[in-house]
């Protein structure tokens, strides 16, 4: 399970709220597995075939001043027991700068915020541009997400056609490093649901001892009419993160957020982290 752990945790900060966001999860994951904490701030570089209008002149050394304030602020909330760095990267677009830092800092893990809507998880165009090519695993923080929060629940998003896919043994393995609790969530909707006995309309869910990965660990079958009722069934720990399996559209070892992920991730009231599939041991239809 050694390869499924982190030692490193990079974040894109830009000063805003969504980064303040990002930042906290980072630190609460930093922290909780005793990992380096890289802050990195990606500033866009002019675009030679799409120069802005109208011209606004040489503004370089203002933008390089702000960003070093946003690096400070940034170091200002980490606390002192987490080893951090901080990395100032030009780049054209946010997307492309932190996919070339994580891997010039190897990192394991990417932390982004979401958009507006609190206490939900909302993407945007450079988060997308992340979920489908990031090389490591992204975690995204919900609007609000506080600094005070520890990881204390591990939640490994299976199907119960693959309950054995990827997401079970890094589940497994992120919750030992974590030192947080194990447990394994499969979501049934529409007519998986009704063949599971869950009458027409009806949600609810159920725990039991499941197949995927460590058999001790709680199973939660989240049943609803529609995927978000099945997310809504579900009580979830305030310091819980989901974790959940790429696309099969993904390249290998890179993620690519598959169409049930984004329906779980816009209702989704605590982080999701998008794993990058592993051909060797995802299941063919696993989500």
């Amino acid at each position: 399970m050694a390869e499924h752990s982190f030692n490193r945790v990079a974040v894109g900060f830009g000063g805003d709220e969504r980064s303040h966001d990002a930042l906290a999860l980072a630190i609460a994951l930093a922290r909780s597995a005793s990992a380096t904490l890289d802050v990195i701030l990606v500033l866009k570089e002019d675009d030679p075939f799409n120069p802005a209008y109208p011209p606004v002149g040489n503004v370089q050394g203002i933008i390089a001043e702000q960003a070093q304030q946003w690096i400070h602020e940034a170091e200002a909330v980490i606390p002192a027991e987490v080893t951090h760095h901080s990395h100032v990267r030009p780049a054209r677009s946010v997307a492309e700068g932190l996919v070339a830092a994580v891997e010039e800092l190897g990192s394991d893990v990417l932390v982004t915020g979401s958009g507006i809507g609190f206490g939900r998880i909302m993407t945007h165009p450079a988060v997308t541009a992340l979920l489908h090519s990031a090389p490591v695993p992204v975690a995204l923080a919900p609007a609000g997400y506080r600094a005070a929060t520890t990881i204390t629940d591990v939640m490994g998003a299976v199907s119960a056609a693959h309950p054995q896919h990827q997401v079970a043994g890094t589940s497994e393995a992120w919750a030992a490093q974590l030192g947080a609790e194990l447990s394994y969530v499969t979501f049934q909707d529409g007519d998986a649901a009704r063949g599971a006995g869950t009458p027409d309309g009806e949600s609810g869910n159920s725990s039991d001892e499941g197949e995927a990965g460590n058999s001790s660990a709680k199973h939660i079958v989240a049943r609803g009419k529609t995927l978000r009722h099945a997310v809504d069934t579900v009580d979830w720990p305030q310091g819980a993160i989901l974790l959940i399996g790429s696309s099969p559209l993904a390249r290998r070892r890179h993620i690519f957020l598959g169409m049930t992920a984004a329906r779980v991730l816009s209702h989704l009231p605590i982080p999701m982290v998008l794993l990058p599939r592993d051909l060797e041991s995802s299941a063919p239809q696993a989500r």
